[in-house]
């Protein structure tokens, strides 16, 4: 049996009711915590201009916007602002953020064909449960490669969730999956210079999701051998003798991959989540800036390319995207302030952290936890010569280190405050705890 059937057969006998309780309320966290870093982002230059550039006429509420526009583009435009802040969950194996654009599929483009809320919320689930299947599978080499594993693996998740929402059958689901493969697209030249094509390769995840499960469900047909045969995803995308396909359906239905995703303590890139930690550790055991003669990080490969090279431009980022890809800056903030959040990034050219961020130098070296956990390591070295290191074994917020319901309720509130009230933020708390009792979602 080709993979791309053992994910149709798994979702189509998949019945809502068999789903564990723990699974559908990971689901409704997930979703919590995406829509309240959306309505955090209402005001971010990108969502503006996606807002611009896609409005149209219809009636679908834009998150955080007074426009009401046709549902695929408001689910464009949710996506980019679930992303814009880089303050959204990722499954670390994966290296996958899937709940950005599942999140706004399900509850923008779902709730405008589908009213039954418990069939939105499954295809929330499997959505999660086949693109990180596809991610863990690549065993990092799609970022190996150039790419961006949200945009590879994250289409057919895509294609998943909108399978669920327009009820494809088997053979269709199957034909979906096959033409997901040929709207697999986003390199990583993004972080050349802070750019916007990272937010809009979730944006077209969401939108060829949407368009390829139509076409299926049109009698449109895919390559049934897209995860196996000659020039499958692995070949094109990743690196295909250091991809494991065996991870495709291993303990599907039993090991759930919404269960393995990491919420974000701090808006920036996740890799970079245990050395803000190993900083704040350092502040917080007194340590003053001008006592730190050096700090040497130790970092894995794939994460060198986002949050260290070249090492020149991360010493003083010009905008605050580039300040949230890169590293020395991070740790300075981490240091000097004891925390970061959306207001770290006001003032870039803080001369204290500038001066401290020409201390910081890095070098590869495989961790034991990595990616799983995004750990972090580093070595400082004082001016009296005494040594002292820093290790993050499992990142804060991972799945084996959760924030408490407590945490994501406070994260929510906190950016969901920043475009909506505190009356309607709880309101809006409520139908997201409450969904799948809900038949529709009201913001």
């Amino acid at each position: 049996m080709f993979y791309s059937e053992k994910f149709a057969d798994f979702i189509t006998k998949l019945n809502f009711n068999d789903i564990p309780q723990n699974v559908i309320q990971r689901a409704k966290e997930l979703m919590l915590d995406s829509l309240g870093t959306a309505l955090a982002a209402h005001k971010e230059e990108c969502v503006l201009n996606a807002l611009s550039a896609l409005k149209t006429s219809g009636d679908t509420v834009v998150w955080g916007q007074k426009e009401k526009i046709d549902a695929i583009n408001a689910t464009m435009i949710n996506t980019i602002a679930s992303h814009a802040l880089d303050f959204d969950d990722t499954h670390t194996e994966a290296i996958l953020h899937a709940s950005a654009f599942l999140t706004s599929l399900c509850l923008s483009y779902g709730f405008s064909i589908c009213k039954n809320a418990e069939q939105i919320l499954k295809a929330f689930i499997v959505g999660w449960e086949v693109a990180a299947r596809v991610g863990i599978a690549s065993k990092g080499s799609f970022h190996q490669r150039g790419f961006h594993t949200s945009a590879i693996a994250g289409i057919f998740g895509s294609v998943s969730a909108s399978a669920v929402l327009l009820n494809l059958n088997k053979n269709q689901i199957i034909n979906a999956l096959g033409l997901a493969g040929s709207f697999a697209s986003g390199v990583n030249e993004f972080l050349s210079n802070g750019s916007n094509s990272k937010v809009l390769h979730l944006a077209n995840v969401a939108k060829n999701g949407i368009l390829v499960a139509n076409l299926a469900k049109n009698n449109m047909s895919g390559p049934l051998s897209i995860f196996e045969g000659r020039d499958n995803i692995f070949k094109c995308f990743g690196i295909e003798k250091n991809s494991d396909k065996t991870e495709l359906d291993k303990a599907l239905g039993q090991i759930w991959q919404i269960m393995q995703v990491s919420i974000k303590p701090y808006p920036s890139c996740h890799f970079t989540h245990g050395f803000i930690e190993c900083a704040i550790s350092l502040k917080n055991d007194g340590l003053k800036a001008d006592e730190i003669k050096n700090i040497h990080c130790f970092v894995d490969e794939v994460p060198i390319s986002f949050i260290c090279d070249p090492i020149e431009k991360k010493y003083q980022p010009k905008t605050a995207y580039e300040a949230k890809f890169s590293l020395p800056f991070l740790i300075a903030l981490g240091f000097f302030d004891g925390k970061i959040t959306l207001k770290s990034y006001e003032n870039l050219t803080r001369t204290e952290l500038i001066n401290f961020t020409q201390k910081i130098s890095y070098e590869k070296k495989q961790s034991t936890g990595f990616p799983k956990y995004f750990p972090g390591h580093l070595k400082a070295t004082l001016k009296n010569g005494k040594i002292i290191q820093k290790d993050i074994l499992i990142n804060k917020g991972n799945f084996d280190n959760p924030l408490s319901f407590e945490e994501l309720k406070e994260k929510f509130l906190n950016n969901a405050k920043m475009s909506l009230t505190e009356e309607k933020a709880n309101d809006v708390l409520r139908q997201i705890i409450n969904l799948e009792n809900q038949n529709n979602f009201i913001l």
